[in-house]
């Protein structure tokens, strides 16, 4: 009859076992925060490319509802400034501090304009994606913010033509049309996320665009 002899692990081998485990699991683990924000950063930047366009469209298309044939008129325009307003930028400014921007939205798109007095205010906007979920209470949904942002937009005054002069071999400034900017307004436009945080902790992009006054008559522009 053939014996059979048990052999065991004695305590250093379990002990070495679980210091290998525990070192290929604590390697593994240092990845989860790596790949949670690479996952994060993918999604805001999916998000803010579909935000640039919204906002573009949607402030090309306010804008040119403002404007009266002659150029002399913007109700929204003219309540931008020149350079980039400061508001939301240390904190995060109240609920009733925001009102709704244009017509009223509904679905999942929220946008917002800051109300509060003062220059630095203007042309900031609060822009959120809605996601509705169950109220655990049982009182119908909450509305919970996917991705939210601070637009800010301002006025760039710096619209200018030049044409080749063959006498100086170079380009020089023209003044094609006077009034300029009765015909076109450039805006630049800031994107920073996520707005709840202060400005230095946020991510952020600037875009520049050109809103031209389709009804405009460009004849009366042109100088002779």
């Amino acid at each position: 009859m053939k014996r059979t002899v048990k052999r065991y692990f004695n305590m250093i081998e379990v002990a070495l076992s679980l210091a290998i485990i525990a070192i290929g699991l604590s390697s593994i683990l240092v990845l989860f925060p790596v790949g949670l924000n690479a996952n994060k950063t993918a999604i805001a930047n999916n998000n803010l490319a579909d935000v640039a366009e919204y906002m573009i469209g949607y402030l090309r298309a306010y804008a040119i509802a403002n404007w009266n044939d002659s150029g002399t008129s913007n109700s929204f325009l003219t309540q931008l400034n020149s350079t980039k307003p400061t508001g939301a930028d240390t904190s995060f400014p109240a609920d009733s501090a925001w009102k709704v921007f244009g017509t009223k939205q509904d679905g999942a798109t929220r946008l917002k304009q800051l109300s509060l007095p003062g220059n630095n205010n203007r042309g900031v906007f609060l822009f959120q994606q809605i996601s509705l979920v169950p109220d655990p209470s049982g009182n119908g949904t909450l509305e919970i913010p996917d991705f939210s942002a601070i637009i800010k937009v301002w006025k760039d005054n710096s619209n200018e033509f030049y044409v080749y002069d063959p006498d100086i071999r170079d380009y020089k400034k023209a003044n094609l049309f006077s009034n300029l900017d009765r015909y076109v307004a450039s805006l630049c436009m800031e994107i920073s996320w996520p707005a709840e945080v202060p400005v230095q902790n946020r991510e952020s992009k600037t875009f520049r665009f050109e809103i031209f006054n389709d009804s405009f008559k460009q004849a009366n522009q042109i100088d002779p």
